[in-house]
């Protein structure tokens, strides 16, 4: 399997304020005026075009009725089959779709990109804002945009943020939704779904508000051995077969040590339960073990995996388990 970055265009689709991550691919910028500048620099100013379909044996074959293919403008490439009710949102509009809050300077373009040949697209916004633990650990929020053209995904806008000290991050569910953040359906509805999700980026902001609080208890909540010991094992509990516990053995080690690290001993946060959620943050987003042939492929999928995926889903695990101890 080739690496998932898009190099479709012969150069890689991503692009990156300050130093491009992912060995190397992506376009350094200072910023992007607007979604436009975005979809150049990032390489993904193409469209999407519905092409149909024809099935059967080779000169007797005919029209397939239900479904279309979704085929990439410029390289032709099929990203994926749909429903001939699926409705395309195109690269512009997803990203003019943030182009408000960048325009109004609460948000700034600073990361851009596409997977698996354009199959999936992405748009990271950083909010101006920092929320600190302590006096000395910053934490960044974003709302990170994404969509799929591969009839496998709505568009989604997820909050999430970065910790400064060991880039961590942490996507944010938000409460009363279907998923983490804000969901565009490809249906006949979207336009009238777009202007109801524009009505909800207040969601967002009201979400951020919420998680600085929650910052605030996880830094002022210590937590002892035995309690520590406790919360690793319900994250990863001893195994019956030796072999697996072995392995789930050193991941609990690397998460003490995590622990105990300079990273999370700095100035209010030494032995509390926001350091110990970083703890396990920083294995899952750097220290995670990904198989692949080739570096990117390994850093694609570990990319994967922090958004989308399984370490996705073991932070925030781990977030609503420390956030629990405040009850403790």
């Amino acid at each position: 399997m080739p690496h998932e970055i898009d190099v479709s265009t012969g150069s890689a689709a991503v692009l990156v304020a300050g130093e491009p991550p992912w060995h190397g691919l992506g376009t350094v910028i200072q910023h992007a005026a607007g979604s436009q500048q975005a979809l150049q620099l990032a390489h993904l100013d193409w469209t999407v075009e519905s092409w149909p379909l024809w099935a059967g044996p080779q000169n007797q074959s005919r029209p397939v009725t239900t479904h279309v293919a979704n085929v990439r403008s410029d390289t032709q490439a099929v990203l994926g089959v749909v429903s001939r009710r699926y409705r395309i949102f195109q690269n512009r509009e997803a990203f003019s779709f943030m182009d408000t809050l960048v325009g109004e300077k609460l948000a700034m373009y600073e990361t851009a990109g596409s997977l698996q040949g354009g199959r999936r697209v992405w748009l990271l916004a950083r909010i101006p804002e920092e929320f600190r633990v302590g006096t000395e650990d910053v934490v960044q929020p974003y709302v990170l945009l994404c969509n799929n053209h591969d009839g496998l995904a709505a568009l989604r806008m997820i909050p999430t943020s970065v910790r400064v000290v060991c880039s961590n991050t942490l996507n944010l569910a938000l409460q009363g939704q279907d998923d983490l953040g804000i969901t565009i359906r490809h249906c006949e509805s979207l336009p009238e779904r777009v202007l109801e999700a524009r009505r909800s980026l207040g969601i967002v902001t009201r979400r951020f508000a919420a998680f600085k609080g929650e910052l605030q208890v996880l830094g002022r909540q210590t937590v002892n051995s035995a309690w520590l010991g406790a919360y690793f094992s319900g994250l990863l509990p001893p195994a019956a077969d030796p072999t697996l516990e072995a392995r789930q053995k050193l991941i609990r080690t690397a998460w003490q040590e995590n622990f105990e690290n300079p990273r999370n001993t700095l100035p209010g946060i030494r032995s509390t339960a926001w350091a110990a959620f970083n703890a396990v943050s920083e294995w899952a987003d750097h220290q995670r073990k990904f198989r692949g042939t080739d570096p990117r492929i390994r850093a694609e999928r570990r990319l994967q995996s922090v958004w989308f995926g399984a370490s996705d889903q073991l932070k925030r695990r781990a977030y609503d388990a420390a956030l629990a101890a405040r009850s403790n």
